[in-house]
């Protein structure tokens, strides 16, 4: 592992070959509940998860870690002290498992152009340099693999073989396979009747009646297979013209482009909307 920073900062180079210690170490720090890690939008565009520095120290000087450590087969380094956790950081950035970032106020997601603040999930942006602060952010570039893959990939292999086979299986399981296409082909059959005698039903409706009529109106909503049959039938109401918005929204774009003094604002530079490969400076704060 890395030596601790000393006071002032020093680049992290990172590598993309992840040693079997940092994944160990990220495997264990993951979800962990000590972190109480939380979701935002990197970049305002993808969720990523991240924690505090103070929470990472914490859970690697808690007994429960203590306890998994003595285990062999856990795989995880001895931690003493704040340094030895420190260390911990450095490999994980060094292993690109975690990364920097800063949470941005509310004034500096509307700085960016086409940046829009989310009410919901904090806006995070990646930086260029690491600091041991208690209160430093730190994102999440690592993910547990899935424990049912393999099963997954099983199965796979065996519908394969099962397939190529079909010359091969019984009388009985061959009928068996004929009525259920059959089946699957009248409802198929069913569903494209009842779609098309709706849509006669509307067209009718839209003539004869005051207001459209529906039969069963969620039939192709974003829902369940028994919520879509519900309800029987419904009646479109109009839809009301939405007013102001539009030209509110674009006075709205304008005064964030164009500042105090007349001049347009560049917005983010494209560095920021770009990935790439950076070198990571950890920095010692005093508390």
């Amino acid at each position: 592992m890395s030596q601790p920073a000393e006071q002032g900062s020093f680049p992290i180079q990172t590598s993309s070959q992840r040693t079997p210690a940092a994944l160990n170490l990220a495997s264990y720090l993951y979800q962990n509940p000590i972190l109480k890690q939380r979701t935002g939008l990197i970049n305002n565009e993808r969720d990523l998860d991240f924690f505090r520095y103070k929470r990472l120290v914490r859970a690697l000087l808690s007994d429960d870690y203590k306890n998994k450590q003595k285990n062999p087969k856990n795989g995880l380094v001895p931690i003493n002290n704040e340094s030895d956790a420190q260390r911990v950081l450095v490999l994980l950035i060094q292993n690109q498992l975690i990364l920097p970032v800063q949470k941005l106020h509310y004034a500096e997601i509307k700085a960016v152009r086409g940046w829009t603040p989310n009410k919901t999930k904090p806006t995070l942006k990646r930086i260029e340099k690491a600091h041991v602060d208690p209160d430093a952010y730190f994102g999440w570039l690592y993910s547990k693999p899935n424990p049912f893959i393999l099963l997954y990939s099983i199965l796979a292999i065996a519908g394969v073989f099962t397939v190529i086979l079909f010359p091969l299986w019984p009388a009985f399981m061959k009928r068996g396979v004929w009525y259920l296409s059959m089946a699957a082909l009248g409802f198929l059959g069913l569903f494209f009747l009842i779609a098309i005698i709706r849509l006669i039903i509307y067209l009718i409706s839209l003539v004869a009646l005051p207001k459209p009529f529906w039969l069963f109106p969620n039939l192709f909503e974003d829902c369940g297979v028994l919520e879509s049959f519900q309800p029987l039938y419904g009646w479109e109401e109009p839809k009301k013209p939405k007013k102001g918005k539009k030209s509110t929204k674009t006075a709205e774009v304008k005064a964030d482009a164009v500042g105090s003094n007349g001049t347009t604002s560049s917005g983010a530079k494209a560095s920021e909307g770009t990935t790439q490969r950076r070198k990571v400076t950890l920095e010692e704060v005093d508390e």
